[in-house]
């Protein structure tokens, strides 16, 4: 027997997400990485100040918080699928 359509709809929609969620991850770490390179850039100047690597910082946290909610996302797709309640 073969899959049904629904199944392999699922499938193809469970792929893009793995697919969405390894790139949310990967911008995550992106721009972790160079913030903290810019940050290490301008302590190592002096010139820098308290604005520039407060915003640095906030632009990691809102990576971090990209890819994590991008993750959590994922996860409640995934509860929804596998513990159908009806409506």
């Amino acid at each position: 027997m073969g899959k049904s359509n629904i199944s392999k709809k699922i499938d193809k929609l469970e792929k893009e997400t793995d697919k969405l969620r390894k790139k949310a991850e990967k911008k995550g770490k992106d721009l972790q990485s160079t913030t903290s390179d810019r940050i290490d850039e301008l302590s190592d100047d002096g010139k820098g100040g308290k604005k520039g690597i407060f915003a640095l910082l906030l632009a990691a946290l809102a990576g971090a918080a990209f890819a994590l909610k991008k993750k959590r996302d994922q996860e409640l797709d995934e509860a929804l699928w596998e513990e159908p309640r009806s409506i």
